[in-house]
């Protein structure tokens, strides 16, 4: 049978091809396939495996019809791959663009190709690794920060209209049915008059500013358009009745707090708060020793990318980067330019994103690192952590949707590939104080100079 190759797009990593199959190919699969069946099945008015291929065909051709198409098009796409000698980068894009009885199939292929790589020694990519050496005013500071922010609360003695930095305890709710049930009624809520986070927009300022004290009870609407994003919320009415007020006290480390929280002294309490803050200042160094690894990758390597893939990324950024014009969410800095120039921004980041993700993924092929079934394991069950409550859910939809475990795979085969290289590649080991943790955090997040 002959079958028409053409060739659509050619770039250096990226082919794309149009394949038309005659449907005497297609046909004679279909016989082949129902001829295999035959011996199987039981036709009324035959013994089994005796009925005429044209009868069984016109019983079964439909049911196998799919199976046959998927075949037929996946022995072609590896026959035009083995022909033209291609090193895949990926799995090819197949799509059918054309199929009815009688008629030849034509399907679409797309291939992007790996790109020709060579790997430097890794003692040629110099690192850095940071130690934080707190100073003692930075650790009296934060300890100082702690004692702040535990909040200590007392009921007041004699009733008196609620201040700022009170917290009070409310009831609260609205005949408004079309407000979600969250929104609809609340018993015994605790609210703090100095917090940010509010469960209805200004209810804050209404408890300060309305001269409200304990056993009141008050009718007050409430704008929740932007919370709900619909205008028809714009003034919902609420019945909220003040249950009780507390005092914000001074918060003082005794020995009934210490003992609660397992301190055998204020001395156990710093030294644990010390850690504690050390610990957070090296999950932002970790973050700080990847940006600066990638940068070096960035520099070092230089090669030829699959302009397919970039196509892809740049596409999926640019789609974003609309979505986020519409609803006015864009940062500031891509405000004031131009759709050109935004395009020439965010094509020099995808080439960024895309060179480091085919450059890790080559690393990972050469020096086998992979994910165990133990490891992957682990992963699911601490990403599951994360939702308490909700980890055998998580669960179940990670088992329905195995596609879903990319996003705890990824990071952890490229925190490994990290890993790697870092272990192979020259480390300069440096001390730093808090405040050049600080000009460093700044310099090397600085988003600006990433994106000139």
């Amino acid at each position: 049978y002959y079958m028409s190759i053409k060739e659509v797009k050619s770039k250096k990593l990226y082919k794309e091809y149009s394949l038309e199959i005659p449907f005497d190919e297609i046909d004679k699969e279909i016989n082949q396939k129902i001829t295999n069946l035959i011996p199987n099945i039981t036709i009324p008015g035959f013994r089994k495996g005796k009925a005429p291929i044209n009868i069984v065909r016109k019983k079964y051709e439909d049911s196998v019809l799919n199976e046959v198409i998927q075949n037929v098009v996946n022995l072609k796409t590896s026959d035009l791959i083995k022909e033209k000698k291609f090193n895949l980068f990926r799995q090819p894009k197949v799509e059918m663009k054309n199929f009815e009885k009688k008629q030849p199939v034509v399907i679409e292929i797309k291939i992007d190709l790996q790109p020709e790589i060579n790997l430097l020694d890794y003692k040629e990519i110099k690192i850095n690794k940071y130690e934080i050496n707190l100073t003692k005013k930075n650790i009296e500071d934060q300890y100082n920060k702690f004692i702040d922010s535990q909040k200590n609360f007392k009921k007041i003695e004699i009733n008196r209209e609620i201040k700022k930095t009170d917290r009070v305890e409310i009831n609260l709710k609205t005949n408004n049915e079309d407000v979600p049930e969250y929104l609809k009624a609340q018993n015994k809520l605790p609210i703090d008059t100095d917090n940010e986070q509010e469960i209805l927009p200004g209810i804050n300022k209404y408890l300060t500013s309305e001269k409200l004290k304990k056993e009141d009870k008050k009718n007050l609407s409430f704008d929740l358009s932007q919370l709900l994003k619909d205008k028809k919320f714009k003034k919902v009415k609420y019945e909220i009745e003040i249950l009780s007020i507390e005092e914000k006290v001074k918060f003082e480390v005794n020995k009934e707090y210490l003992n609660k929280n397992g301190f055998k002294n204020e001395d156990e309490l710093k030294k644990f708060l010390k850690q504690n803050s050390i610990s957070q200042y090296n999950q932002s160094i970790k973050q700080i020793e990847k940006k600066q690894l990638m940068d070096v990758l960035n520099k070092k390597y230089n090669f030829d990318l699959p302009e397919g893939v970039l196509e892809e990324d740049f596409n999926e950024i640019w789609h974003r980067l609309e979505h986020a014009k519409k609803n006015g969410t864009i940062d500031e800095d891509d405000k004031s330019l131009s759709d050109e120039q935004l395009k020439k921004r965010y094509k020099k980041i995808s080439e960024r994103r895309v060179k480091l993700g085919v450059l890790l993924q080559f690393i990972a092929k050469e020096e086998k690192i992979t994910i165990s079934e133990n490891e992957l394991s682990s992963g699911i069950m601490q990403y599951a952590s994360q939702y308490p409550g909700q980890e055998n859910q998580i669960m179940e939809y990670l088992k329905k949707n195995p596609t879903s475990l990319e996003s705890i795979k990824g990071p952890m085969l490229e925190e490994k590939i990290i890993d790697t290289i870092s272990s192979k590649a020259t480390v300069i080991n440096k001390k730093i104080n808090d405040e050049q943790y600080k000009k460093l955090e700044e310099e090397t997040f600085d988003i600006n100079r990433d994106r000139i």
